[in-house]
């Protein structure tokens, strides 16, 4: 099962699009609900991502973000 993992608009935001074409959004906060609902490797590129965009400066935190590409994550049934 395929989901693809992209960017919000601000560091503290990213979207993930399930399997079936919904959306997620997933705010940086560790009591994030939507997490509870994905498998363990969407939430470890999640975290990733937030990690490398939070520890950037935060002036090239936008740049960074505007430069991202949305990347997928592969997940056996």
């Amino acid at each position: 099962m395929k989901y693809t993992i992209k960017h919000g608009a601000i560091a503290a935001c990213q979207y993930v699009i399930l399997p079936n074409g919904k959306e997620l959004a997933i705010s940086d906060s560790v009591e994030e609900p939507n997490l509870k609902h994905l498998p363990l490797e969407v939430i470890a590129a999640i975290n990733r991502q937030f990690g490398i965009v939070l520890s950037l400066p935060y002036g090239m935190r936008q740049a960074f973000i505007d430069n991202s590409i949305p990347f997928d994550v592969e997940v056996s049934e």
